[in-house]
């Protein structure tokens, strides 16, 4: 819905404020105009192709899929209280997200963790991980995803992150080894904040 030299007026407006910018966008066209233009990242993708991914690539542009968002909303089709057209959007953008992060991951571009939680439950954002895995991710490379890279992209990996002397300490742990049960990180029986206990096998408010 933008000019190209709209695009490029609002990235150059954010960039010299030090701020970055990321678009919601699903066709595209409107995720290459948005590349093209200097954006930093793309939530959703759902249209992307080879050309796109290349051009991901070249840019250094960063993928939050949200996969479990268009899964969410898959199961929203019948509902009568989404309007019609909503419903059509549903049935059609939903199922394409997860071939699409397959897509995009074999295709290298850089994919940061992100759910648009708020069409989905909050609590949940957990099983995005067990969406990426089935996309082709090994745990691991989910797990970093959600951590080191998306740490960096928000350009807070000097505070978060990863496990390091003087960074923040907030901290997860779960029973079960994650790498090799990805579900594993749906069940937390740990959390620390600023290296403050506030969950511990199943208590909490300690």
């Amino acid at each position: 819905q933008l000019f190209d030299d709209e695009l490029a007026a609002i990235v150059q407006a954010a960039h010299s404020m030090g701020r970055k910018v990321t678009a919601h966008a699903h066709g595209k066209d409107g995720i290459e105009a948005a590349l093209n233009a200097g954006v930093d990242s793309i939530e959703h993708g759902t249209y992307l192709d080879d050309a796109t991914i290349a051009l991901f690539k070249s840019t250094g542009a960063t993928l939050v899929p949200t996969v479990l968002a268009g899964m969410t909303v898959t199961g929203w089709v019948d509902e009568p209280w989404l309007p019609a057209a909503s419903r059509s959007k549903a049935a059609e953008v939903g199922p394409r997200m997860l071939a699409m992060l397959s897509r995009a991951h074999k295709g290298g571009v850089r994919i940061a963790f992100g759910t648009d939680t708020g069409v989905s439950r909050h609590g949940e954002n957990a099983r995005e991980f067990a969406l990426m895995v089935e996309a082709g991710f090994t745990p691991e490379e989910a797990i970093r995803a959600a951590t080191v890279i998306g740490s960096e992209h928000v350009e807070m990996s000097r505070d978060i992150g990863t496990l390091v002397p003087g960074k923040y300490a907030d901290i997860i742990a779960v029973t079960d080894n994650p790498l090799e049960d990805i579900s594993a990180l749906m069940r937390v029986d740990f959390v620390m904040k600023g290296g403050q206990i506030y969950k511990l096998d199943g208590q909490s408010g300690l």
